[in-house]
């Protein structure tokens, strides 16, 4: 990690820890969760790639804490695990994962709420760069920086207009891969119908990415809206549409003609284009007494390590089921579709991956937990395929604690 990233990292880690010490403690309920994952894992494709396939076996240890905090005027939860991974055919791969992520609201007034979400992530897993973007990358390191400041004005009972702004850094060990900048300023206006059960919501969304080395830049205004509606505690449904206005800046390859001896040369133009695309994002929660069901699906624009911005397909859906008061069964889908849409890049990729998951309850405190995962991609532009499986087996121990006003 560069100094200057080090010491941005160390700045938020302070202000998040000066956060948290600052809450008096008899002030509301804390709510922590130390936990420790121990165990082993056999992956047949650790790259996920289409040509160079290799398997691994992978020893896990994971300790980890999260915690809540809750009282009249502030909210706050977060968590910190670090994931040590060891590699029996591959150790130049050994590696320390790092998750840090930490959100909460504190109501500085009557009607004024101040609100912050923000982390920091170090990564190696090819996960973080899919969820964020559907770009299947190798292991290498995966560094992301975000912090999103924002407010919450109550304008009537049942109206509240939210504003923030969005920061958010990613860089690459590997130089194949780009790093790039994003910037996000948001308003949002939610109204809460007289059912009380429906919310009405209007957003405005602007972005500002930029891919500094290859001097590539992407602007985008959003225009959303969508509504949330509560069937009952037990089933809520989420539903937002609208369009991305997508201003593209970059660097484009040109032939050239010159004087003897270089007849032919090749220089750089900058290329400005504009499309409109859409955006769709619907979520659904669905509890029952012995099982839940959890799904969405979402269309929008999205940064990558490729260089490129990505139009970016996601679903997912999740059932669990306790068979008994030890025994939880589920089984998880998701869907991801990415292809380039900004100029000089031909990105084109499907992942698809299902896992069923076991999880026994050994004693109050103590689990053991196994799952099989299948893994299917294609690539569109070379009109190859690969397939991935993983077979999880790890024992999970977690004490919670719980200190009350």
């Amino acid at each position: 990690m560069r100094p200057a990233r080090s010491r941005l990292v160390c700045l938020l880690c302070g202000c998040v820890l000066a956060l948290v010490f600052s809450i008096p403690a008899r002030a509301g309920d804390w709510y922590v969760v130390p936990k420790l994952d121990v165990g082993a894992q056999y992956d047949s494709n650790i790259n996920f790639s289409l040509t160079q396939i290799r398997s691994d076996f992978i020893f896990n240890v994971s300790p980890s804490v999260a915690f809540n905090y809750d009282s009249e005027t502030t909210k706050l939860s977060g968590s910190l695990e670090l994931k040590g991974q060891a590699y029996v055919k591959n150790p130049n791969l050994d590696t320390i994962n790092q998750y840090y992520r930490i959100s909460g609201k504190h109501q500085v007034a009557p009607r004024l709420g101040v609100t912050f979400t923000g982390g920091y992530t170090l990564d190696s897993t090819l996960d973080e760069e899919l969820l964020a973007s559907g770009f299947i990358m190798d292991r290498t390191r995966r560094q992301a920086l975000d912090a999103a400041p924002g407010l919450e004005f109550y304008l009537t009972e049942r109206a509240i207009l939210q504003a923030g702004y969005g920061f958010n850094r990613v860089t690459y060990q590997e130089p194949e891969f780009i790093d790039y900048t994003q910037h996000r300023i948001n308003g949002q206006l939610n109204y809460l119908l007289k059912n009380a059960k429906t919310t009405v919501s209007g957003i405005l969304l602007f972005r500002f990415i930029d891919y500094p080395s290859i001097d590539n830049s992407y602007r985008n205004l959003g225009t959303y809206a969508g509504l949330e509606h509560k069937f009952s505690e037990e089933w809520s449904v989420s539903l937002f549409a609208g369009l991305n206005y997508n201003w593209f800046s970059s660097q484009t390859a040109v032939l050239d003609f010159g004087f003897f001896p270089n007849v032919f040369q090749v220089r750089q133009q900058k290329e400005e284009t504009f499309t409109i695309s859409p955006f769709f994002n619907i979520e659904g929660r669905r509890r029952w007494e012995r099982s839940s069901l959890n799904f969405g699906y979402s269309l929008d624009q999205s940064a990558s390590g490729g260089g490129s911005i990505n139009e970016y397909h996601r679903a997912y859906a999740g059932f669990l089921y306790n068979f008994t008061e030890r025994l939880t069964g589920g089984l998880r889908g998701s869907f991801y579709y990415s292809v380039a849409s900004s100029p000089g890049s031909d990105y084109n990729n499907v992942v698809f991956y299902v896992t069923p998951e076991l999880r026994y309850r050994l004693t109050e405190k103590l689990s053991v937990n196994s799952s099989y995962r299948l893994g299917w991609r294609q690539d569109y532009v070379n009109n190859r395929t690969s397939d991935r499986h993983v077979v999880w087996l790890y024992l999970s121990y977690a004490h919670p604690l719980h200190y009350k006003k």
